[in-house]
């Protein structure tokens, strides 16, 4: 079981957290990607536990997983030969950042102004319109002199230098400015997805294609990770409690190949300035065949069959402590959904490079979820399963208030600690609790209902809302709603416990 968790999380770990990027680099748009990720994440609340019965009924967990694994080689494939947009050149609009006294304006022109231009004269006429950049005064702070600086302009012209503009050219520009017009440059300018007029138009046929073979990689990823669970607590039996032991290697798995990855994408992708993903991509395909030799190997024990799995589970899904379960599986589910889905897209508008975004991926792992993983069963002995999802809450609410003050994106490292308590205690609980719940011969299928709740509802509300807030708002404005809102949640959930908990000694 541990090599198939390092196997099965390692493969995904250079695809999955790029997808987002990946499809920000083929021009499909934050809130495209909130809709694509909400539908897909829904697909799997039916097909988790639908794999899980067919498991729970033929007793052929290896053949399906197996089979599961094929599917996803194949449309990993499919998503690295997706053909590049036509609006991948970069063709520059009248859409700029400029700087005057380190805080930085946004303007927009009637012309456009190429890095080969010379501009010693200043046209006041030439300026549509001025605005002050909101929270972004950090860009200027490199030079702290007026200076135009084409590399962050809002097509992203990749050329080095400065334009040639005088100081009091950019006084010309911007004396109309008013602090009252501040915009987040960098979520609206900086980082556009296009540099032409056809911003804010996804191109069909990546659209298309990314929505498909993503779909099938998520179906495959979230039926392979609940049936892989119910497999571990097969083979453990009575000791359900060392679960994170072996889920840790997952864990290991996922951290080691993210910072690969991530560093492997930064070196095939050199001087040019479309990143390069395919390592990722390949990397999957080899640690799956290496995974297809170990699948065989698992000790399953034989488990009694349930006559009717469907009338077992229902009964289940009714009783008040397993609606509450739910509900909080799902409510986490959401904020994992934003954070997985557009933290690197977030970092990215910060000008990450692919190798931060490795090294945030092994950090997760490495000095957040692992130790998690490991003193699990420890941590949820005493805190109990429902305040473990309450430590979840919380976390997420510190973690999601930290990005709002994020400016640098080399400190997104100590704030990915707080991963462990975000995710690791809380994926450990929430399994063992199925387990626990689960009648016999229902085991694979409450897996996948609980992991369906969580990847598919709740990680799919989180993509929807985390693309609408990144378009409307920006990131850092939907970060800070959400901190707050987790954190409520949390002592909502820590006051319904403490109800429960009365409730029940009386």
């Amino acid at each position: 079981m541990k090599a198939h968790y390092f196997l099965i999380n390692g493969a995904h770990s250079g695809v999955v957290p790029f997808i987002s990027v990946y499809a920000q680099q083929m021009k499909i748009t934050a809130d495209a990607m909130g809709y694509i990720f909400a539908f897909i994440c829904c697909f799997t609340v039916i097909s988790r536990p639908f794999f899980g019965g067919i498991v729970d009924y033929f007793q052929k967990l290896k053949l399906v997983l197996i089979a599961l694994i094929f599917i996803d080689i194949a449309a990993d494939m499919g998503l690295n030969f997706i053909p590049s947009s036509s609006l991948d050149k970069h063709i520059p609009i009248n859409s700029y950042v400029i700087c005057l006294n380190t805080k930085p304006y946004h303007i927009e022109l009637k012309h456009v102004l190429l890095p080969t231009d010379n501009f010693t004269y200043c046209d006041k006429d030439n300026v549509i319109s001025c605005s002050a950049c909101k929270y972004d005064r950090n860009l200027c702070m490199d030079n702290g002199n007026q200076t135009f600086n084409s590399n962050r302009t809002a097509c992203r012209v990749e050329t080095k230098g400065f334009l040639n503009i005088s100081s009091s050219c950019i006084e010309s520009f911007v004396e109309n400015c008013t602090d009252a017009e501040e915009k987040e440059c960098y979520q609206k300018y900086l980082n556009r997805s296009s540099c032409t007029n056809e911003t804010e138009n996804n191109p069909p046929l990546q659209l298309w294609m990314l929505s498909i073979f993503t779909a099938i990689i998520y179906v495959c990823i979230g039926s392979i990770t609940s049936l892989s669970d119910a497999a571990c607590f097969n083979t453990l039996g009575s000791k359900p409690q060392l679960y994170g032991r072996q889920r840790m290697w997952g864990t290991i798995g996922w951290g080691t190949f993210a910072l690969l990855v991530g560093y492997l994408n930064q070196v095939l992708t050199g001087t040019s300035n479309t990143y390069n993903y395919s390592a990722g991509f390949y990397m999957l395909v080899a640690l799956f065949l290496i995974d297809m030799l170990v699948i065989p190997k698992l000790q399953l024990r034989k488990v009694q069959v349930s006559k009717n799995i469907c009338k077992d589970v229902g009964r289940l899904v009714v009783e008040p402590k397993v609606v509450l379960f739910i509900v909080q599986v799902f409510c986490v589910g959401v904020f994992i959904g934003m954070g997985r889905s557009y933290l690197f897209w977030y970092l990215r508008t910060l000008d990450a490079n692919q190798l931060l975004l490795g090294c945030t991926s092994a950090v997760q792992c490495f000095l957040g979820e692992l130790p998690f993983f490991f003193f699990a069963g420890f941590i949820i002995a005493k805190l109990g399963h429902v305040n473990t999802f309450t430590m979840s809450f919380v976390a997420h609410g510190i973690k999601f208030l930290s990005y709002y003050f994020l400016k640098n994106p080399w400190w997104c490292l100590p704030i990915e600690i707080l991963q462990g308590s975000c995710f690791g205690s809380f994926y450990s609980a929430m399994a063992s609790y199925a387990k626990v719940i689960s009648p016999e011969g229902t085991e694979a299928t409450v897996q996948g209902l609980a992991s369906g709740t969580f990847e598919g509802l709740g990680v799919a509300t989180g993509s929807l809302l985390g693309g609408y807030g990144f378009r409307n708002f920006g990131g850092r404005t939907t970060f800070f709603y959400s901190g707050i809102i987790s954190m409520a949640i949390g002592m909502l959930n820590c006051i319904i416990n403490k109800i429960m908990s009365c409730r029940n000694s009386n």
